[in-house]
Formats: structure tokens, sequence, C-alpha cells
């Protein structure tokens, strides 16, 4: 008896713990609407949604979005996390990665966290948790953590959690770390240095 009693209780309390859905339309997007659980969700002032985390799959700006979505307070999306893969030029955004839209460009991707290893330009780049790969405005990729040693354009790059690669908008590599002794110019350079290409192409140490 005492244990129907107790499961009752706890239903009860299951139930009572339980969100309401609540569903909003975002003037942002042709008032296009989002359902999400009520208890989830934060706020700017003046009511604007923050945060919140979707109860069922939304198309927002042709992306379709789950689970938590964050909203810069101009209601543009500020981050959201993809339901499924997305073709991008260059490579695939593999689903439930995390991406991330430029503040002052909202239409931008900034940065994304892959929730796998993601090839662009030949470039296999590190995914899985919170590990960022950056863009330009212009789409190009601006940083990443390498899968593994590779060369680039002629450098040996070192794969590394906690030392990117970074590249100039035009695709040339900017900065790396090297993954075997080299020479430039005349001047060597030990495993493990981190060098900075100039766009000139020219060779000098970089502390990061």
């Amino acid at each position: 008896m005492k244990k129907i009693v107790f499961s009752i209780c706890s239903a009860v309390m299951i139930i009572a713990g339980c969100s309401s859905i609540k569903k909003i339309s975002l003037s942002n997007y042709s008032g296009q609407q989002i359902t999400f659980y009520d208890n989830s969700a934060e706020y700017y002032a003046g009511d604007k949604i923050m945060k919140c985390k979707l109860s069922d799959t939304a198309t927002l700006n042709g992306y379709k979005c789950i689970s938590w979505i964050w909203f810069f307070e101009n209601g543009q999306i500020k981050q959201f996390e993809t339901a499924m893969d997305i073709k991008m030029p260059g490579y695939t955004i593999p689903s439930n990665s995390t991406i991330f839209f430029n503040d002052q460009n909202p239409n931008k991707i900034k940065y994304i966290w892959f929730s796998s290893d993601v090839k662009i330009n030949n470039i296999e780049c590190k995914g899985g948790g919170k590990i960022s790969t950056a863009f330009y405005d212009n789409d190009s990729l601006k940083a990443c953590f390498l899968v593994k040693d590779i060369e680039i354009q002629g450098y040996s790059c070192k794969s590394s959690l906690f030392e990117p690669v970074y590249f100039y908008p035009d695709g040339k590599i900017k900065i790396l770390t090297l993954s075997i002794d080299s020479k430039f110019d005349n001047i060597e350079y030990k495993k493990g240095e981190s060098i900075s290409i100039g766009e000139n192409g020219l060779v000098f140490r970089f502390k990061r």
C-alpha cells in the first residue's frame, strides 16, 4: 500500500513539474511561429525572447532548428542546434551541430561547433563538443582545430586542441604550429613553434 501511495505522489510531483508549451510568432521571420517549453525561456527587457528550448522542430530562415535556440536583442537568431545536415559551399554541417551568427551581420555564420569532424577545402576540421570552427563574412574558413598533422600550402601543421590554424579571407594560411623542424628564409624553426605568414609570404615567429 505504501508503495502505491509513493508511486501516486511521485506521479503527481512529475506532472506538477512539467513545463507547459508556449507558442510565439517571430516578427523577424515573417511571423513564423516556434513552440517551446515555457520554463526554459529567458527574456530581454520588454519580454523579447532571449533563449528557449524548442518543443518541436522549427524552420527559420531556411534552417531547421531543434533543442536550444538563442536570439539577439533585435530578434535575429544568435545560435541554434541543427536538426539535419546542411549543405554549404564546399562542406556539410552535420546534424546536431551548433551554429553561431555574427552579431554585426546576423545572416552570416561566425563559428560552428560541429557535432563531428568536417572536411573544408581538404582540411579536416575537428568537431565534437564545444570545439569552434570560425568563418569570415565571405563564408571562407577563418580558423579551425586540425584532426591530424597535415601539410597545408607547403607548411607542416600540427594538430592541437589548444592552437588552431588561421587563414586569411582569401584562403591563404596565416598562423600555424609546426609539426616538424622547418626552415624558412634561412631561419630554422623547431617543431611545436608557432609561425605567422604575412600576406607577402614572409614568415615570422608568432607568440600566441
